[in-house]
């Protein structure tokens, strides 16, 4: 394709794509396209309609349909599962501390990437159950995921070691043990939402929490 056909072609997309960036539009559609069918097995002319974008058009920003699931399993899988712990609040008590950690982090998770160029609200857990079914970068996804899970439990060792200090937590209870008691709550109510979407999920954590608290706090 010639250097005059490719540039009337990034020109048009620019025109009809608005101000968003047309590789993060191609993949958005293509994302959606994927939900409502709820397979990866699209063709090209499908993806072209979603877009409303030719087929040089899409070419241009992925060499191939394989490079484009990456692109979105990358977006939507390997970066949301990474976890900055640094923006999660840790003032107040103990409990507050723990409290709004796993919070934050359920949260993190439930409301997913920002998806601009589509309306309707989109469950994230069905992104995440489509998207781990495809195959695509699964070593990436399970590297990040362990990792995630890890420095999650690191995170906690430190909250519960500090509330023990406090005088808060109690310390007939190994840090090991607390830890590990948080942990499986947690991830129960995070499995709990990728089954049972539609139901009440904070109220779900908060009255888990409560339980879990009850056991661990200093007597």
């Amino acid at each position: 394709m010639g250097k005059d056909k490719i540039q009337r072609i990034i020109n048009y997309e620019k025109i009809c794509c608005g101000y968003m960036n047309t590789k993060d539009l191609i993949v958005e559609k293509t994302l959606k396209l994927i939900l409502d069918k709820g397979t990866i097995d699209i063709s090209i002319s499908e993806i072209r309609n979603a877009t409303k974008m030719t087929t040089g058009g899409i070419y241009y920003y992925f060499s191939d349909k394989n490079e484009l699931f990456e692109a979105i399993l990358q977006k939507y899988m390997v970066d949301y599962i990474k976890i900055d712990f640094d923006k999660i609040p840790h003032e107040g008590s103990s409990r507050k501390k723990i409290h709004d950690t796993l919070f934050y982090i359920l949260h993190h998770f439930i409301d997913g990437v920002e998806i601009e160029s589509i309306d309707e609200k989109i469950n994230y857990g069905s992104v995440i159950l489509l998207l781990t079914a495809t195959g695509y970068l699964e070593d990436e996804v399970n590297r990040i995921i362990s990792q995630t899970l890890n420095d999650l439990k690191i995170f906690l060792t430190g909250l519960v070691e500090d509330g023990k200090r406090q005088n808060e937590i109690r310390k007939d209870f190994s840090t090991e043990n607390i830890t590990e008691s948080l942990f499986t709550m947690y991830m129960g109510i995070q499995e709990f939402w990728l089954t049972f979407a539609d139901d009440n999920i904070d109220f779900i954590f908060e009255k888990n929490f409560d339980m879990t608290w009850q056991a661990i706090e200093y007597q």
